[in-house]
């Protein structure tokens, strides 16, 4: 798993890479993106924003993150792809929100 820090102000993109999963000239169809808190609810819409979901038409699922609290994380983010051949993978990544 994947993992990163941010304050709750900050807002940026980040990706999750299914190449080494993926077959030469095979690509992502879509993608979804989902998240939950340190207390396993769902806080998909808080801390993903879900309008920004999208892949590269290759091998990379994006997204952009904003928000979270400290208390509640570390945030689990679930980016989840079907591809051309109907393979269907997973990637976690951690998101810990840390005000400095």
């Amino acid at each position: 798993m994947g993992k990163f820090t941010k304050q709750a102000y900050e807002e940026f993109t980040i990706s999750a890479d299914f190449s080494k999963n993926m077959a030469l000239g095979e690509t992502i169809v879509s993608q979804t993106v989902g998240a939950l808190d340190v207390d396993l609810e769902d806080v998909s819409d808080v801390v993903i924003d879900q309008g920004t979901v999208a892949n590269d038409g290759e091998h990379k699922a994006v997204c952009r993150v904003r928000a979270g609290e400290e208390l509640k994380s570390p945030y689990k983010i679930t980016f989840r792809v079907t591809t051309s051949s109907a393979h269907k993978w997973e990637l976690d990544i951690q998101m810990r929100i840390k005000e400095s």
